[in-house]
């Protein structure tokens, strides 16, 4: 009796949420350049498999301080899974092969039943208008003493699950073409930037150099985001 009541239990977790199941490294949003690779795998359980190209930064390149940490953009391959229910996501993957597109993931942090890779698409959408109404502009406190302010579009936002709440992501520089890790430690600007990231739109990005650092990835915090004008000048 004891057996059975264990096996079911390891059962239960195993076809869980995979969040309450075995927990997550990673849980966002990100801008796909291009999907070069889907297609259907499986012997136990099926699932889609595939591959898209997505922008990232060499951590080796040297960046002054006085640059921002800013980076060449590089082309990361990026293998991923999509689980055999989520229809929408693969009917929409198959007819958008050759464009950019937004996706919500999930990376798991151990191996997930049924998904080949850790990496899986939960959503993925066509940026525009209609994805989301973010509202003009928010502003928040600023975390540094140092703040700068410039034009350009989020690449990637995501929740890590460490210990002090925050968020990492990337931006691209609009008049430098320059890549920038950043962090966000308010989630209320986090859930806007996402909200921004699903319009597709290039927006004034208020950017504080931190005092604090050590408990997040970047020293570089948003407090500022505004479609019209840069934040400082509200």
């Amino acid at each position: 009796m004891r057996h059975w009541k264990l096996t079911s239990l390891l059962l239960a977790l195993l076809t869980a949420t995979p969040v309450l199941a075995i927990g997550t490294h990673a849980e966002g949003w990100m801008v796909v350049k291009k999907l070069t690779k889907l297609e259907s795998q499986g012997i136990i359980f099926d699932s889609y498999e595939g591959e898209f190209i997505a922008t990232t930064y060499n951590s080796d390149e040297k960046c002054s301080e006085d640059d921002y940490e800013c980076f060449s953009p590089v082309d990361r391959t990026i293998k991923f899974s999509i689980r055999p229910e989520n229809k929408e996501v693969i009917e929409f993957l198959q007819n958008n092969k050759d464009s950019s597109f937004l996706i919500q993931y999930r990376i798991h942090r151990i191996e997930n039943l049924g998904l080949k890779e850790d990496f899986e698409i939960l959503k993925a959408v066509a940026p525009g208008a209609d994805q989301a109404s973010p509202a003009p502009s928010m502003t928040v406190d600023k975390t540094g003493s140092r703040q700068f302010t410039f034009r350009g579009k989020f690449l990637q936002l995501d929740d890590q699950g460490t210990i002090v709440k925050t968020f990492e992501g990337l931006y691209l520089d609009e008049k430098t073409g320059k890549v920038h890790p950043f962090s966000v430690t308010n989630e209320g600007m986090a859930k806007h930037i996402y909200d921004v990231m699903k319009t597709g739109k290039t927006v004034y990005i208020g950017v504080s150099d931190a005092i604090v650092t050590g408990f997040r990835k970047s020293d570089y915090d948003i407090y500022s985001v505004n479609e019209n004008e840069p934040g400082d000048m509200q």
